[in-house]
């Protein structure tokens, strides 16, 4: 039998009567572990209550497909309690450290001493909630470090092709200018006429017709070969150079046809040059423009949806935050969700946490992004019911299972694989929602339509009416 004096070393079983730790003692189990060993696993059920009197065992847990420690149990001390009393499974996997000695004390024994001794009941109580609140914080600051993390990766992929662009555009502009610095130097030698300037400058003034679909794609690869061949005929060098410049802003042989009639060979080859040329560089100066464009336009929705450099809570609009969020997740939505937006541009702004509301629209767009695993349409709705603002995103997944709407916003609650999900990312939905800003949120789902609904006071509850 296990030495009483040991057992009663031990936190919940101090302020037992000897009997009662007699009791104890004739049903305890021990067992000896060595380090390693596996002892719970997270998601299993496991029916006992463990007692750890010689060594240490560790407590982790998955939070974004890693593992992270969550507890330490230093004998004498215990564990399981939690899932004995909720009747669900082990929150995480739990293993030995050291080799050492424990006792099992089975379920049915371990209720049983609950409602005999009222000092064994409250330190069990006490110490689940403790430690499911440390639990839940550290997998809380763990998932809002992965959700930072994953937010970093996606605006560095979205930084990354704009910032590569203004690299590349601005190395071929220089090697552009110094060619138009040959051009100029070769037009000015040609003696061309003042009018044929103006008409070849005219021609450069030209705006070109944008990208357009396919078919103007054919239709541009069309025009270009011509005028390659028109003016491969006139004797012009390189004219493959030359011709997409030209054909990129509508240029064709008919437009050149009147200053090659007028010019002669070395005039009108200067002056193709020139133009082509100055053409270019336009064009690689406004490819520039729109990377740097591009990248302002990141930059400035990171620190909106963040609220950078400005007060926690302030008077907002709530269709800025929803699009700064979707510019931030934009590299979730590129390849294959579509966003359509049913936005009431009435809605007043709205006194709150900018910033934990933004992260709300992030986890509430991320779920349904998952859900229709990454191909779908997105419908995000906002409008006013008597005073209060509703925003819903709506996506046409395959809906959630009966059985899970009740759970949905649980912590540690998932659908997903183990290590695929925390089951935080809605729980912090409703806090924020709910408790911060005292607001409901409100979930209606079946098969191809799954509505979240966020309602958020038009003013702060108890603020008097104007």
């Amino acid at each position: 039998m296990i030495d009483l004096a040991k057992l009663r070393e031990v936190p919940p079983f101090a302020d037992l009567a000897d009997e009662q730790l007699r009791w104890l003692a004739e049903h305890l189990t021990e067992v000896d572990v060595k380090a390693g060993e596996l002892l719970a696993r997270e998601g299993d059920t496991k029916h006992v209550f463990f007692v750890v009197l010689e060594g240490e065992c560790q407590a982790t847990k998955f939070s974004g497909a890693k593992q992270i420690p969550t507890n330490r149990f230093i004998a004498p001390s215990f564990f399981g309690g939690a899932s004995l009393l909720a009747g669900t499974p082990s929150p995480g996997t739990i293993a030995a450290v050291t080799d050492g000695h424990l006792a099992l004390l089975p379920e049915r024994a371990f209720k049983e001493l609950l409602v005999a001794s009222e000092a064994f009941s409250r330190s069990i109580f006490r110490s689940s909630l403790d430690r499911l609140t440390t639990l839940e914080a550290a997998v809380r600051n763990r998932e809002k470090l992965a959700a930072l993390g994953t937010l970093a990766a996606g605006l560095a992929h979205e930084l990354n092709n704009p910032s590569a662009a203004v690299a590349r555009t601005a190395d071929c502009a220089v090697e552009t200018l110094a060619m138009l610095k040959d051009a100029a130097v070769a037009l000015s030698h040609s003696d061309i006429p003042p009018d044929a300037m103006s008409a070849l400058d005219s021609l450069g003034a030209r705006k070109g017709p944008g990208n357009g679909p396919a078919a103007d794609a054919l239709q541009q690869s069309q025009a270009e070969d011509a005028l390659l061949d028109w003016l491969a005929k006139l004797g012009i060098a390189k004219p493959w150079l030359m011709a997409p410049c030209l054909a990129r802003i509508g240029i064709g042989p008919a437009d050149l046809e009147p200053l090659a009639a007028r010019l002669n060979e070395e005039q009108f080859a200067a002056g193709i040059r020139w133009l082509a040329t100055t053409l270019e560089l336009r064009s690689l100066v406004e490819e520039t423009r729109r990377g740097a464009v591009r990248i302002s336009e990141i930059v400035k929705a990171m620190k909106s949806y963040s609220y950078m450099d400005q007060a926690p809570q302030q008077a907002v609009d709530l269709h800025d935050g929803i699009e700064d969020t979707l510019t931030i997740m934009h590299h979730r939505l590129k390849h294959g969700v579509t966003v359509r937006r049913e936005y009431d541009r009435s809605l007043p702004r709205l006194v709150v946490y900018g910033s934990e509301l933004n992260q709300v629209w992030t986890n509430l767009i991320d779920n349904a992004i998952d859900a229709m695993e990454g191909k779908g349409e997105i419908v995000i709705r906002t409008g006013r019911d008597a005073n209060e603002a509703v925003i819903e995103i709506t996506d046409n997944g395959p809906g959630i299972a009966p059985q899970v709407m009740p759970h949905l916003f649980e912590p540690f609650f998932t659908t997903k694989p183990l290590g695929q999900g925390t089951g935080l990312g809605l729980d912090i939905s409703y806090q924020t929602v709910v408790q911060r800003h005292s607001g409901e949120i409100r979930v209606d789902s079946r098969p191809g339509h799954t509505t979240f609904q966020v309602r958020l006071p038009l003013a702060p509850r108890g603020a008097a009416s104007k």
